[in-house]
Parts: C-alpha cells; structure tokens; sequence
C-alpha cells in the first residue's frame, strides 16, 4: 500500500510519517527542497506549489497512491484575511485539484468553519464561519466530497507538537518565556481543545485502516481556554504563572475574527478502533517526552 502526504515537511505531516504502520510505501511533497522526516529518501520527494493548480493535481495523479494525507494549508489566519485570493487558491482550488487526482484523499480542516457561539460542536452542527480561512476552508470540505463522497474531511483544532524545522509551538513560547522571567499576554476568552499532532497523526491513519469517510471531528478530550494552557504549562514546568496576564481577544486587534466557544464533540470518532484522544495532561506528558527524542 502506498500513501502521500502533502505538506509533509510540516508539523502534521511529519507526525503521519512517523506514525505509519508497517508496510506502507511512504512519500511526500510539500514546497520545499527536500524532506526533512527523516527516513523519507529523496527519491520519494517532489517539490509542489499548490498554487500551481496542474503541478499540484500532476503530483497526485503521478503518486498513484492509495491515500493522499493533505496535511498542506495556508495557516496564518490574518494574512488570509489581506490576502483571500492567495487563501482560495491554496486552501480551495488546490484542494479541488487533489481531490479530483486522488484515489483516496485524507483532507484536514479546522474549527474555524464555525463561529464559536456555542460550541462545543459534533459534525452535525451548521458551520458559520466568521474569518476568511474559515469561510474558504468549508469551502474546501465542499469541494473534497464533490469530487468523490468517498474521501475523508477531519476538522481539528490547537494543533502542538514535534518535530524538525518547526516555529515554536505554544506550549515552547510560554517556557521560554516563562524560563527568562518575561510577562506574556494570552487571551481567556478563546476556549478549544489542544490537540498533540502525534495524537492526531494515529487517529487519521486509525481512520484509514477502518475504511472510513465522510466528515469527522478529531482534537484532543480536554476543552480549556488558552490561558488556562498556559497556566498548565507553568504548573508543569516548575515556572512562574504569575507572570501571564489574562487579555481579551479585543485587546489584540487581529484581522481575522476568531471562533470564541469552540471545542469538538468526539462522540462519532470514539468508536473507531485505533484513535488516540488524550486530555491536556496526558498530552503534555508525551509531548515533552517527544521533545527529549525529536531534534528540532
């Protein structure tokens, strides 16, 4: 069996690597030159922009694999926001082109297609969402089961974790700032589920291995504002909670506006064989084990 993962060189991407089960013939692509998983060769690299629609559809097409992991998104929220042509085309139209290619696509969304009004949310609730990401990224779960009802759409949230070439995560901001005794500002009023991209990288391939499709919720069991991460943080590491000053979302004056109630319902995704879905304790734990073997 074979399995591309698009966006490989990313947080996600790096985790499905690591967490695949024996015997899969494993590739990658992602914008960059080369891989940096380590145990991807570079024969089984290519170089994509997904702004590119046909290089973009060509790579999957020429994969022939029998799943496709889009682990591949423009993240940053409030550039979406400046910049939403850029967004559509990377986070929709590419995606169309991909779903169009793939015998099996595995596509990642986000909280962010709701509004955060009453959360948390089960597959079944309407979406409203209130940025240009989110709008664009509903748009993109659309156009995944146009193509094919037969691929999977996994929203998540509070993404964290391992891996090499990596931005900071939050749980390492709030250390290191934390350690060299720096006042933070995190908002109390943004609640979700932190989620450990290594949790999540076995929950999608359990996914795939019990032949599923269709729209699913996958994150983390524990539903926290982030300024109660950020003091869980503290707490674990021996650091100075006192030094957090709670905001509000207001107060940062970003672009985008932000889902305020969130979280996920996960009654749908317990029942597969296979998921792993930990609360924010447990999380943390693995996490800073995989820190100690994960060189960044």
């Amino acid at each position: 069996m074979k399995a591309l993962v698009v966006g490989a060189n990313g947080l996600l991407g790096q985790n499905l690597l690591r967490a695949a089960p024996r015997g899969w013939e494993l590739s990658g692509c992602g914008i960059e030159e080369a891989p940096l998983a380590p145990g991807l060769p570079a024969d089984r690299w290519t170089r994509v922009d997904l702004s590119d629609l046909d290089a973009a559809e060509r790579a999957v097409r020429e994969a022939d694999a029998d799943v496709v992991f889009n682990a591949a998104a423009m993240t940053a929220v409030d550039a979406c926001e400046s910049e939403p042509e850029r967004c559509a085309r990377v986070n929709r139209d590419a995606v169309r082109a991909m779903a169009r290619a793939a015998k099996r696509l595995v596509h990642l969304s986000t909280d962010y297609v709701f509004d955060g009004r009453n959360g948390p949310y089960s597959e079944d609730d309407e979406p409203n969402p209130l940025s240009v990401y989110g709008r664009v990224k509903l748009e993109s779960e659309r156009a995944v089961f146009e193509e094919s009802p037969d691929h999977l759409v996994v929203r998540t949230m509070l993404l964290y974790g391992t891996g090499r070439g990596l931005r900071p995560s939050f749980v390492d901001w709030v250390r290191a700032n934390l350690e060299a005794g720096r006042r933070i500002p995190v908002v109390g009023d943004q609640v979700g589920n932190p989620t450990l991209a290594s949790d999540l990288a076995v929950s999608l391939w359990a996914l795939v291995l019990a032949g599923k499709s269709g729209l699913w919720h996958c994150s983390g069991t524990e539903r926290c504002s982030r300024l109660e991460w950020a003091r869980r943080v503290a707490a674990r590491t021996g650091l100075d909670a006192s030094l957090i000053d709670e905001v509000r979302t207001e107060d940062l004056r970003q672009p985008a506006k932000r889902p305020p109630e969130s979280g996920f319902r996960l009654d749908r995704i317990s029942a597969v064989a296979g998921v792993r879905l930990r609360g924010l304790d447990e999380q943390m734990d693995a996490y800073f084990e995989e820190k100690k073997n994960v060189r960044d």
